[in-house]
C-alpha cells in the first residue's frame, strides 16, 4: 500500500475540504500519513485570502517539494484558494508541483489523479466554483466529540477588501435534507458538539428565496439526538434577524454565542468597506435583549483606506462600551483584485499596527475582566483531553468558548472522559482562560 500525507493550511472550511480528499485518497487505495516524507502522495491545500497566508502557502510547497528528493514523494498536488487565485501563474513559478486543483475542482481530486496517472499531462484544473459540497463524504481530523458542519459554499457578500467571492464563488446553500444528514451521521459517530460555518452562515437559503431557512433548520437540529451543543459562527450583522434570535433564545442546545464580524463601528468606514453601514450598537443591543447571558465574537478591521485618527478613536470607544467576548484584530493589507486595493493608501502599515496593537491589549482587559466574573461559578464544561502543555492537567471549553479561536478551561483538579461534558467550579481567570475543578461525582 501506497502512502499519502496531507497538509492543511487557512481556516475551518478549508479544513473540511481538506477531509473530503482525504476521504478522496482513502477510496483510492491510500493509507494516511502525518509524516510527507513517508508519503509517496503529498497534497498540500492552501489558503490564498491575504499574501500573507500566500508566503505561508509557498514556503510550505517549497519545503515539502524537497520530499521528492530526500523522501519517497511521487506526486506534489497543490490545491486550494491559492491555486484558484493565481492560476497558470503557478505553473512556471512552481515546477516542483505535479497538479494544480483549484476550489473549483478540489471534490474531483480521485478523477483527477486517476487522470493523470493514465497519461493525462493537465498540471492546472480550474474553473468557476460551481458544487455545493458534501460534507458527509470526508473522513474528519477533528476530535471525535466535536465537529465543523459547513452549511453553504461562497459568498454572495460584496465587501470591497475581501477576494473571497472570487476564490469560492456565489453563495450556493446546501439542502436541508442534506445538512441534517450529516448531522445525524456526526451524531451517530459520537460527535456532541456541532459547529455551523460558511462564509456567511446567515445567508443560508437565500440563493434559493428562502429566507426562514437558518431558523428552521437550528431548529431541526435541536432534534437530532446526541448532539448537545450547536454553534453559529460567521453571522452577518444585518442578517440577525428577530426569528433566528427567538430560536436561539428558546433552545437547550443552541449555544448563546454568535460570531459577528463587524469590521468596524464608524458608518463611513463601513460604507467604504462596503458593510452593513447600520449601527452595530443596536444590533449587539438587540442580540444581548434576547439573550442575555449570550457571548460574542467579533473581527474588527484597523487601518482600512480613510480611517482617520477620530474614527479610530470612536472605534475604541465602541469596543469599549461593547465590550465583546471575544475579539480578532487585523491590520488591513491590500489584496490585489479587491476594490479597496485600489484606494488612496492611509493610513500607513505602520499606523495600521499600532492601532490593532492598541485595540488587542483593550480587548485583552475586557476579556480578563469578564472570565473574572464567571470565578465561583459551577458551569457546564465539554472534556478536551490533556493540556497541550502538560500531562498532569486536562483541559476543556464552555459553551461560549469555540474552538480553536477562544480560550480554554484548564481543569486542575479532578478526572474524566474526553468527549463529556461536565460540572467544573471556576476557580480563576486569566487574559483568555479559566481554571477550575471538576464537581466530585461528575
Amino acid at each position: 500500500m501506497k502512502n499519502a500525507s496531507l497538509i492543511s493550511l487557512g481556516c475551518a472550511k478549508n479544513l473540511i475540504d481538506s477531509e473530503t480528499m482525504v476521504k478522496q485518497l482513502v477510496d483510492m487505495g491510500y493509507g494516511m500519513t502525518d509524516t510527507p516524507s513517508e508519503a509517496e502522495l503529498i497534497v498540500i491545500n492552501t489558503c490564498g485570502f491575504l499574501e500573507s497566508a500566500v508566503k505561508e502557502a509557498v514556503d510550505t510547497i517549497l519545503e515539502t517539494a524537497r520530499c521528492k528528493s530526500d523522501g519517497a514523494c511521487e506526486t506534489l498536488v497543490v490545491a486550494g484558494c491559492m491555486v484558484q487565485r493565481y492560476g497558470k501563474k503557478l505553473l512556471s513559478e512552481l515546477p516542483e508541483v505535479d497538479l494544480f486543483v483549484g476550489t473549483s475542482h478540489y471534490q474531483e481530486l480521485e478523477s483527477i489523479l486517476r487522470s493523470s496517472f493514465s497519461g493525462n499531462p493537465r498540471r492546472l484544473w480550474i474553473g468557476r466554483p460551481l458544487h455545493s459540497g458534501n460534507g458527509s463524504a470526508r473522513l474528519r481530523s477533528t476530535p471525535s466529540h466535536t465537529a465543523f458542519l459547513k452549511i453553504a459554499e461562497g459568498c454572495g457578500n460584496s465587501c470591497s477588501f475581501c477576494i473571497i467571492p472570487n476564490l469560492r464563488g456565489p453563495l450556493r446553500s446546501r439542502t436541508e435534507a442534506d445538512v441534517l444528514a450529516e448531522a445525524l451521521a456526526l451524531a451517530e459517530d459520537g460527535v456532541k458538539e456541532i459547529n455551523l460555518i460558511a462564509q456567511d452562515t446567515t445567508a443560508f437559503g437565500l440563493d434559493r428565496g428562502d429566507i426562514p431557512a437558518l431558523p428552521r433548520l437550528l431548529e431541526k437540529l435541536e432534534e437530532i439526538d446526541g448532539i448537545e451543543w450547536i454553534r453559529l459562527l460567521y453571522a452577518y450583522p444585518d442578517r440577525i434577524g428577530d426569528e433566528l434570535l427567538r430560536v436561539m433564545a428558546e433552545s437547550n442546545r443552541i449555544v448563546p454565542y454568535l460570531d459577528i464580524p463587524i469590521q468596524h463601528s464608524v458608518s463611513r468606514v463601513l460604507e467604504r468597506m462596503s458593510r452593513p453601514a447600520g449601527n452595530p450598537e443596536k444590533i449587539i443591543a438587540k442580540i444581548r435583549s434576547a439573550i442575555p447571558a449570550i457571548a460574542l465574537r467579533t473581527s474588527i478591521m484597523v487601518g482600512f483606506p480613510g480611517e482617520t485618527e477620530a474614527d479610530f478613536v470612536e472605534l475604541v470607544s465602541f469596543m469599549e462600551r461593547t465590550e465583546f467576548d471575544h475579539a480578532g484584530v487585523f491590520a488591513y493589507s491590500p489584496e490585489a483584485g479587491t476594490r479597496a486595493a485600489r484606494f488612496r493608501k492611509s493610513p500607513s502599515e505602520k499606523i495600521g499596527q499600532r492601532r490593532r496593537a492598541e485595540l488587542l491589549e483593550i480587548q485583552r482587559g475586557i476579556s480578563r475582566r469578564k472570565l473574572q466574573r464567571l470565578v465561583g461559578k459551577v458551569l457546564p464544561v465539554l472534556v478536551e483531553g490533556l493540556h497541550p502543555e502538560t500531562d498532569l492537567l486536562l483541559c476543556g471549553r464552555l459553551a461560549t468558548q469555540a474552538p480553536e479561536v477562544d480560550g480554554n478551561v484548564i481543569i486542575t483538579a479532578g478526572s474524566a472522559e474526553t468527549g463529556q461534558i461536565h460540572r467544573v467550579r471556576i476557580s480563576a481567570a486569566h487574559d483568555y482562560d479559566l481554571e477550575g475543578v471538576l464537581l466530585e461525582g461528575d
